[in-house]
C-alpha cells in the first residue's frame, strides 16, 4: 500500500513537471521565432584615411607640372577696370615677378600666393616710381599702384591692395604730380587762349 501511495505522488510530481516545462516552451517559441527572422547586419570595413572625407579631397585641386606659379604684378588705376574685375588689365605691368613658387589651386591657396607677392613688392617700394613710369610706356596722372596676382591659371587677379601713394609719370620717368597738375592746368589755359600765371610757371620750374 506504502509502494502504491508513493508511485502516485511521483506520478503527480511527473505530470506537474511537465505542464511547466510545455509552458515554458510555449512562451520561448515567438522569441525564438523573432530572432530566427533577424539576420545578423555587415560589419563596416573601417580604413585608416576614413576620417579624410571625398569632399575635403577634391575641393582642394593641387598644382599640375605646367600651371602657372605664383606670379605678382603691380598696375596703376588707369589699366583696369575696378568695377568689373572679371575684365583683365590693359597694357604692361609697372612690376612683374614670377616667385617660381606652387600653390594650391584654391581660395587659400590664392590668399597664399597673395601674401607672398605683398612681401615680394615691399621690398621695391622705395624704387617703384622709377620702376614703374619705365615699364609702363605712358604718361600717368596720380594713379594708384594695385597689386594683382596669378596662381595656377595665367589670369591676372586684383587683390585689392594698394601702395596708397599716387603715381605721375611724364616721358618714361616719375615727376611730381604738383609738377605735372601745373603742366596740365597750363596747357589747358594755353588751348582756351588764356595766359597762365605766374604760380602756375612756378611750380613747372620748380622740381
Amino acid at each position: 500500500m506504502v509502494h502504491l501511495i508513493r508511485a502516485v505522488v511521483i506520478i503527480i510530481k511527473l505530470t506537474a513537471l511537465l505542464a511547466v516545462f510545455i509552458a515554458s516552451t510555449s512562451a520561448l517559441e515567438p522569441a525564438a521565432r523573432g530572432l530566427r527572422g533577424m539576420r545578423p547586419r555587415k560589419a563596416k570595413h573601417i580604413t585608416p584615411d576614413a576620417d579624410l572625407s571625398s569632399n575635403a579631397l577634391t575641393s582642394v585641386k593641387q598644382p599640375s607640372p605646367d600651371s602657372v606659379p605664383c606670379t605678382c604684378a603691380i598696375f596703376l588705376t588707369g589699366q583696369f577696370n575696378r568695377q568689373n574685375r572679371s575684365e583683365p588689365p590693359r597694357g604692361n605691368p609697372g612690376i612683374q615677378m614670377e616667385l617660381m613658387q606652387h600653390y594650391p589651386c584654391s581660395s587659400a591657396g590664392n590668399k597664399q600666393c597673395s601674401n607672398r607677392c605683398l612681401d615680394a613688392i615691399l621690398k621695391h617700394l622705395p624704387n617703384s616710381p622709377a620702376l614703374i613710369c619705365g615699364t609702363i610706356d605712358r604718361d600717368c596722372f596720380r594713379e594708384r599702384a594695385y597689386l594683382f596676382y596669378q596662381n595656377c591659371s595665367p589670369r591676372w587677379v586684383n587683390s585689392n591692395l594698394s601702395a596708397g601713394r599716387e603715381f605721375c609719370c611724364q616721358d618714361d620717368r616719375p615727376v611730381r604730380c604738383t609738377k605735372m597738375a601745373a603742366l596740365i592746368r597750363q596747357q589747358l589755359l594755353a588751348g582756351n587762349g588764356t595766359t597762365p600765371t605766374t604760380s602756375d610757371q612756378d611750380d613747372v620750374e620748380d622740381e
